[in-house]
């Protein structure tokens, strides 16, 4: 029986081999399908990829085209009785000033004044009071815009003109360009500002580009034109102050409000009222270890113990760091930051005094003839990894120098606070740096802009 059984087992134990063997080049054969169907997913994946960046490209090559010819046609273009002004990063600084200065004669001498928005609240702010402003998103703008652009004969900026609108340039390109700037400056900035040239990228390379020529530049004493030539290039100089100073001398009116943190700049006021001081402290920003810094510089310790002896303290960091005050309020949860993007002009004439580093803001603030106090906890990090100094203007400083929290909080623990040896420093300092202190900068820029319209061609009509 068993002999019979044999060749059967034999069978059997062939057939499962057999089995084993087909299902084993089943399992190959849907391992090389499933390869091959991940190559082509991949393949085509990198394909669509390749596609996308090729339109991207040619997008890129439109764009750039599409500009130059712009730029040919606005140098071309008629011009006509038409100022723009262009907003910075925020409603506010020269920008603000300027225009709101000019605006009124504007309306009265038939001269069109436009404002080319960065972004939709600033839009949303110029219609608001019924002036003429461009729509934020080039998409929204008609054949007229199009044609106030090109036919506008001075532009107006406070910064390098990198508007988002990446038409912007090139259809303002034949304007004659006044530029207002942003401030007396410490550090090496525009055509000094460089870096190796493995560092080159074309945003670094644009900016760098849009350093003039102006046709005008605006400073604030006759004196500093050479030192801004170092930075930029440009026909005249103008040594005629800065728009925004002139509200540190005058009560603020509705106008001058537009776009200020009225929580910060009302709780400044009753501070004031009730006799207390009101300190801010406005750094500049750091090209290295960003708002990092400022908690490693011990500003959470000093929030506290001015807030235990009574003081107000307000922070208004640099636009370059704002955003980041999303991060750094947890770990500074007794510090009061102004609001980002907004105009913290008002806000000078109602503290007690400031603190700062490096920011152009300590020479604004000389207008009011008030207490400056320097903190500088990173001094040598920042002139070895941030910014140089162009610090010749320095050489006698309006306040005392801090180097670190302790140090800070010893200054301002004292009831009166350091001034009389720096007073007469300040105004010395004050009177070189600026040729006037009359709150009148920004009609002499609405006559300068008058003049650049007769330069442009476009005078009072006859």
């Amino acid at each position: 029986m068993s002999a019979i059984l044999a060749p059967a087992d034999d069978t059997l134990a062939a057939l499962d081999a057999r089995l084993g063997q087909v299902e084993a080049f089943g399992a190959q054969v849907s391992q090389a399908i499933e390869s091959l169907v991940t190559s082509i997913v991949e393949k085509n994946q990198a394909v669509t990829a390749l596609q996308a960046r090729t339109r991207e490209l040619e997008q890129q090559l439109n764009l750039e085209r599409s500009c130059r010819d712009l730029e040919r046609t606005s140098r071309l273009h008629p011009k006509e009785r038409s100022v723009v002004f262009v907003g910075t990063i925020y409603l506010g600084d020269n920008v603000k000033y300027a225009w709101l200065a000019f605006r009124e004669r504007a309306r009265a001498q038939g001269i069109a004044c436009w404002f080319l928005p960065q972004d939709e609240a600033q839009e949303l702010a110029v219609r608001a009071l019924g002036d003429a402003c461009f729509p934020r998103a080039y998409a929204d703008w008609s054949a007229e815009h199009l044609h106030a652009a090109l036919a506008a004969a001075v532009v107006v900026t406070s910064d390098h003109l990198l508007n988002p609108n990446p038409y912007a340039a090139a259809l303002l390109a034949g304007a004659r360009h006044v530029q207002l700037w942003h401030g007396v400056s410490i550090k090496e900035i525009g055509l000094r500002n460089l870096a190796p040239l493995k560092h080159m990228s074309p945003r670094f390379a644009k900016v760098l580009a849009t350093c003039g020529p102006y046709a005008s530049f605006v400073g604030t004493a006759a004196g500093a034109e050479g030192e801004w030539r170092r930075w930029f290039g440009f026909e005249r100089y103008a040594a005629i102050g800065y728009p925004r100073n002139d509200v540190l001398h005058r009560d603020a009116t509705a106008l001058d409000l537009l776009n200020v943190d009225g929580a910060a700049y009302e709780r400044a006021r009753a501070a004031r009222a009730a006799g207390r001081r009101v300190i801010l402290y406005a750094p500049t920003f750091r090209d290295a270890n960003r708002a990092k810094w400022i908690v490693e510089a011990g500003l959470g310790r000093i929030a506290r113990e001015l807030e235990r002896r009574g003081d107000c303290l307000i922070v208004n960091l640099h636009p370059v760091e704002q955003p980041h005050i999303a991060e750094l309020a947890p770990a500074l949860p007794g510090v009061t930051f102004v609001t980002p993007r907004t105009d913290v002009y008002p806000l000078l004439r109602e503290t007690s005094a400031l603190v700062t580093d490096y920011s152009s803001v300590m020479f604004d603030y000389l207008h009011l003839d008030r207490p400056v106090l320097l903190f500088r906890p990173d001094h040598r990090d920042y002139t070895e990894r941030s910014r140089k100094l162009f610090d010749a203007k320095l050489s006698t400083l309006p306040g005392p120098v801090a180097a670190d929290a302790p140090a800070l909080l010893a200054l301002l623990a004292k009831k009166e606070l350091p001034d009389a040896p720096y007073a007469a420093a300040r105004r010395a300092l004050r009177d070189s740096l600026f040729d006037h202190h009359d709150g009148a900068a920004g009609q002499r820029l609405a006559d300068l802009l008058a003049d650049e319209l007769e330069r442009a061609g476009c005078g009072a009509p006859t």
